[in-house]
C-alpha cells in the first residue's frame, strides 16, 4: 500500500512538471512600442514617451504594467515612471528635459509586463542638441537729446534650429521714457527695432539699458548705454516764418533807404541837361512863358530818372516857377496896356 502510494504521488509530480511546462510554453509573448516628442517649454523642453503594448498576434494587451527609466549621457537616471496601459493598450509618460541638461545621447529603458505574458523590453535613444538663440544691439552707446526719440535694432540669431517665440522687454529707462518694439515677439533668426521716447523733462545723464530676450525655455541679455543730453535752443516753425518775414521787410526798407541816400548823395557835378537848364535859366533874352514850362518838364524827367540830385532839383524847380511867375505878370501889364 505504501508503495503504492509513493507512485501515485510520483505520478502526480510528473504531471504537474509537464502542465507547468506545457503553461509556460504555451505563454504568449509581449511587444512594447516607443515614440518620442519633443514640445518647447518655458524651461526647456518637455519629453512626450507613449507607445503600444500588444502580444504575438498584434491584439493590444490593457492593463500591462510599463515602467520606464531614462539615463542622460553621462549615465544619472533623470526619469522613473511606472505607467499601466490603457484598453486600447496606449502608454504615455512625459518630463521636463531642462534648458541646461547635457547634450548627447539619452537612453529610455522600457519594460512591460503582465501575468500570463512574457516580458517585453525595449531600449531607445534621443539626441539632445542644445537648441538656443543668440542676441545682439545696434549701438553700444547712443546719445539723444531731450525731448527726441532714437532707435536700436535689435538682432536674434537660432542656434541648433532654435524656432521658439521670443519675446522682448526693456530695463534700465529713465522715468517717464516710453519705448516700443516692432515687432514683438519675434522667431528667431530675426531681428526688431525698438525706438525709445525721451521726454524734455527727462534728466541729462548716462542710462544703462537692458534688453531681455526670453522664449523656448531660453533667457539671453543685452545692454547699450543711452546718454541723455540737454536739448538747445530750436525753433518752432511758427518762428522761423516771422523770422523770414521780419528779414524780408527789413530787407526792402533798407533797400528803400539806400536809394534815398544814394540819390541824396549824389555827385554836385552836373550833367549835360542839368547844365543846358542853368543855362537858360540864367539866359537873359529867353524868358517866353513855352520855354519855362518846357524847362520844368525837362526838370521832372531828370528827377524820375535819378539824374539829378534833389538839392538842385529844388533850386531849379523854385527859380523856374519864379520865373514862371514874373512872366505871367509882364503879359498880364502888357495886354492890360
Amino acid at each position: 500500500m505504501k508503495k503504492s502510494d509513493t507512485a501515485i504521488c510520483s505520478l502526480l509530480l510528473v504531471l504537474v512538471f509537464v502542465c507547468l511546462v506545457l503553461h509556460v510554453a504555451a505563454a504568449l509573448s509581449l511587444y512594447v512600442s516607443v515614440w518620442i516628442v519633443r514640445e518647447p517649454a518655458q524651461t526647456g523642453e518637455t519629453i512626450l514617451i507613449s507607445g503600444m503594448v500588444t502580444d504575438d498576434s498584434g491584439s493590444v494587451v490593457p492593463n500591462a504594467q510599463v515602467s520606464i527609466q531614462v539615463n542622460d549621457p553621462i549615465g544619472n537616471t533623470i526619469r522613473i515612471a511606472l505607467v499601466y496601459s490603457g484598453l486600447d493598450g496606449a502608454y504615455s509618460d512625459r518630463f521636463p528635459l531642462l534648458s541646461g541638461s547635457p547634450s548627447g545621447n539619452y537612453t529610455i529603458y522600457i519594460t512591460a509586463s503582465k501575468p500570463g505574458y512574457r516580458d517585453a523590453r525595449e531600449e531607445f535613444l534621443f539626441v539632445n542638441v542644445a537648441r538656443d538663440f543668440s542676441i545682439s544691439v545696434s549701438h553700444s552707446s547712443i546719445s539723444v537729446a531731450q525731448g527726441e526719440s532714437i532707435f536700436f535694432t535689435i538682432s536674434l540669431s537660432s542656434t541648433s534650429e532654435f524656432d521658439s517665440p521670443v519675446s522682448l522687454s526693456l530695463t534700465g529707462a529713465p522715468s517717464g521714457v516710453s519705448y516700443v518694439f516692432t515687432p514683438n515677439p519675434i522667431v528667431p533668426t530675426g531681428s526688431a527695432n525698438l525706438t525709445v521716447f525721451t521726454l524734455p523733462s527727462t534728466p541729462p545723464g548716462s542710462y544703462n539699458l537692458t534688453i531681455a530676450a526670453s522664449g523656448g525655455g531660453k533667457t539671453h541679455l543685452a545692454s547699450t548705454i543711452l546718454i541723455v543730453t540737454e536739448r538747445g535752443y530750436s525753433p518752432s516753425l511758427t518762428t522761423i516764418g516771422i523770422l523770414i518775414v521780419i528779414f524780408v521787410v527789413a530787407i526792402s526798407f533798407g533797400a528803400f533807404w539806400m536809394r534815398k541816400r544814394l540819390i541824396s548823395k549824389l555827385p554836385k557835378e552836373r550833367s549835360a541837361e542839368v547844365q543846358a537848364l542853368l543855362a537858360q535859366l540864367e539866359a537873359k533874352g529867353d524868358r517866353d512863358y513855352l520855354a519855362t514850362a518846357r524847362a520844368l518838364t525837362r526838370l521832372e524827367e531828370l528827377r524820375a530818372t535819378d539824374r539829378i540830385d534833389e538839392e538842385t532839383y529844388q533850386k531849379l524847380k523854385r527859380d523856374y516857377e519864379k520865373r514862371l511867375e514874373e512872366i505871367s505878370e509882364r503879359e498880364g501889364k502888357a495886354s492890360g496896356s
